[in-house]
């Protein structure tokens, strides 16, 4: 599965998502634009060092959409008919992977949010805002499992190289351009 990152605009970006199986999926505009790594791309990361089967991508891998992408047709591609039933088909195997998403999903919403901000907290001046998120990840933190914190701190280095790697690249896109990954590995491709 290949996931174009794409940088939309100055400050706006998109995502396809190629599969083996099933039509490519878009979100236009993804949420969560960011000029050093974008929300999602936070997502792919933690997901795949963490070896997340039912986060975000592993959801989509196994052919559901995430509940946020939607399928992409190309005009003249089939008919109206033919999409929405795509499209329909989509919905009930993404409704599905969703509730059956377990610990895994919200265990990637929590990683991910905490080893964002640690890996900013490096960068970003001292600020009440700054020390309130960083509090927040405290808080985060411990209502983690041991086996949970264990296991983001085994990913930390893994994760922190890739957030430094593809942060430079993806600074370095002009608008238009994207950055693919391939699920799951964490090098870009092309």
């Amino acid at each position: 599965m290949k996931v174009h990152f794409i940088r939309s605009g100055e400050h706006r970006y998109s995502m396809r998502i190629e599969r083996g199986k099933g039509p490519a999926l878009v979100m236009d505009p993804a949420p969560g634009f960011d000029p050093d790594l974008p929300h999602d791309m936070v997502h792919f990361v933690v997901e795949a060092a963490l070896g997340l089967k039912t986060g975000v991508f592993g959801q989509i891998a196994a052919g559901g959409n995430a509940g946020s992408f939607r399928v992409e047709t190309a005009d003249g591609e089939m008919s109206a008919k033919e999409r929405q039933r795509a499209v329909r088909k989509q919905g009930v195997k993404g409704a599905k992977l969703v509730k059956a998403q377990g610990r895994e999903g919200e265990l990637s919403e929590l990683a991910a949010f905490l080893f964002d901000i640690d890996w900013r907290s490096e960068t970003r001046p001292d600020s009440a805002a700054q020390r309130a998120a960083l509090g927040e990840a405290e808080r985060t933190r411990q209502s983690l499992s041991a086996d949970e914190r264990a296991r983001i701190d085994a990913a930390r280095p893994t994760v922190f190289e890739a957030f430094d790697r593809l942060s430079g690249q993806w600074r370095a896109l002009r608008p238009g351009a994207a950055l693919v990954l391939e699920w799951p590995g964490l090098q870009p491709i092309g």
